[in-house]
């Protein structure tokens, strides 16, 4: 991926203010242009033209100056990004405009190489970038076909959308017959170009048919050696990027920010990085905070101070997918009224957990994954809040109405715990007879006919009695008989008949309906 206007694209939040009118941008270095716009360029600015030059020819263009560092926090942010489509991730260290992605074990994954270039160009652009893709089987050769012009008239990327404008080759062969095409310039920086004028090539091919020996010592090893790189004859080595260790990126918006979908849409900049951190790490964000600097304001009394506004999110599960953290994002930064204008975000996870792949079933299930659960309790959180989201967690009591109780989403213990509760569940029902899947709040009176219960007809007792006899120590003991009662249409029951004492008769026993099965 080579950016062809990155110290264009660096300095976008100081001229693409979506509330001002179209204008040329120029960025100059050293009095001489190093980037413009497509305004500017049609009114015939350049690359390398003076200041002089170009203000005679666009006098009302905003101007700007080269600041590098904004050019390589743009391309670290990318990086960072990228590691959602594969681990393999470096910056080019022959130009600083490109970064190299090693991605032969992700295309599968995101459905083959076009479905990979679309994913990869909508990161860009969502960044601020406008990226031009190159693709092949050796690293220098898809980076000269991103960044070189071709002498034949091929398409390039320069244009085209999402959608096309990638010069990509498949199998060297078709590798080699791109770069021949190629102008001399993709060399330049590899030797001094002094040295290659006068040689009469104008193409890569042209270059490759001079002797090497010759043009080795005119040129020196290095042009040789990356010329067989490129080609496919040689070798190469990377030094991969590294994601930080902890995740905390700020973002400079480009005006004043006072809608909560204006915020959203800035934010997801900072959610495409979040992404690549957590696939780099193999983690899953638990909680994680998005900070809204406010516009700065005097406040009475108090000197000029930034004040802000955190948004937390939990989780109720570690996930890593920008669709889960965005909608949750949503749903809650749509409930917030802004105090006043929001000028910078700042993301900071908080906590985050290792989270391995999913693992796809033979046969899946629509809304039988786990994932999908989770999207859904963390949706109900964001708008319903916390407290009035909750899930049943079982308790030691044999009694049946207090061996659960309900608890926060959030209070609910960790996943590893979880799966010990799980394991110890499955083992207790095990050991245990048939439960009912509905219980009632409150145990239905039933009336009894020939000493058996009725309910909507006559029941039928088809289990043995199992004894339940609890709760001595809180005031609240219980002597019951339990069975599973069968009635009308096979419809089965959960009913239970009080013990008396010994001197009681069975005639005052009584029967109530407890559960319901499935």
């Amino acid at each position: 991926m080579h950016l062809p206007r990155l110290p264009l694209d660096a300095l976008r939040p100081r001229w693409s203010d979506p509330a001002a009118l179209p204008l040329p941008v120029l960025v100059l270095e050293q009095e001489r242009v190093v980037s413009a716009n497509r305004l500017a360029v049609r009114e015939g600015v350049h690359v390398g033209l003076r200041r002089a030059g170009a203000q005679a020819l666009v006098p009302h263009a905003v101007q700007l100056e080269r600041d590098l560092a904004a050019e390589a926090r743009l391309m670290q942010s990318l990086a960072l990004a990228l590691l959602a489509f594969t681990p393999h991730v470096t910056l080019d260290v022959a130009d600083e405009a490109t970064v190299l992605l090693e991605v032969e074990a992700s295309l599968r994954l995101f459905g083959g190489h076009r479905a990979l270039c679309r994913a990869v160009k909508y990161c860009a652009y969502r960044l601020g970038a406008v990226p031009v893709l190159g693709a092949g089987p050796t690293a220098r050769g898809a980076a000269w076909l991103a960044s070189t012009r071709s002498l034949r008239g091929h398409r390039t990327a320069t244009s085209g959308g999402l959608h096309g404008g990638v010069r990509r080759a498949v199998r060297l062969e078709r590798m080699s017959t791109l770069l021949d095409a190629l102008s001399i310039d993709a060399v330049v920086r590899l030797t001094r170009p002094d040295w290659l004028e006068g040689l009469g090539c104008r193409r890569l091919a042209d270059l490759r048919a001079l002797p090497r020996a010759g043009l080795r010592r005119r040129c020196g090893p290095l042009l040789v050696d990356t010329l067989d790189a490129a080609y496919g004859d040689g070798h190469e080595s990377f030094t991969w990027f590294a994601a930080p260790l902890r995740f905390d990126v700020p973002l400079e918006l480009p005006g004043r920010i006072d809608s909560a979908e204006g915020v959203l849409a800035a934010s997801e900049q900072l959610l495409l990085q979040l992404v690549g951190w957590l696939s780099a790490h193999q983690l899953g964000a638990k909680t994680y905070r998005l900070t809204l600097e406010h516009e700065r304001r005097r406040g009475r009394g108090s000197d000029d101070a930034v004040s802000s506004t955190p948004v937390e999110i939990a989780l109720a599960q570690p996930v890593r997918t920008l669709a889960h953290l965005s909608r949750v994002l949503h749903e809650r930064v749509h409930r917030l009224t802004l105090i006043a204008p929001v000028v910078e975000l700042r993301l900071t996870v908080t906590d985050a957990t290792p989270l391995a792949p999913p693992t796809e079933s033979l046969f899946p299930e629509p809304g039988g994954r786990a994932e999908d659960a989770a999207r859904l309790i963390d949706t109900l959180i964001a708008r319903l809040g916390a407290g009035n989201v909750r899930h049943p967690q079982p308790c030691a009591d044999h009694r049946p109405e207090r061996a659960n109780h309900w608890v926060e989403v959030n209070a609910a213990t960790t996943a590893h715990s979880r799966a010990a509760v799980r394991l110890a569940l499955a083992q207790w029902h095990a050991q245990q007879p048939e439960r009912p899947l509905w219980l009632l709040e409150k145990p239905i009176p039933l009336l009894t006919r020939q000493h058996y219960p009725y309910y909507r007809g006559p029941l039928r007792l088809v289990s043995l009695p199992e004894r339940i006899e609890s709760g001595w120590w809180d005031d609240a003991l219980i002597k019951r008989d339990y069975f599973i009662a069968e009635g009308e249409e096979a419809v089965r029951y959960w009913v239970y008949r009080e013990r008396v004492s010994a001197s009681a008769s069975e005639e005052d026993a009584r029967w109530y309906l407890h559960g319901l099965f499935g």
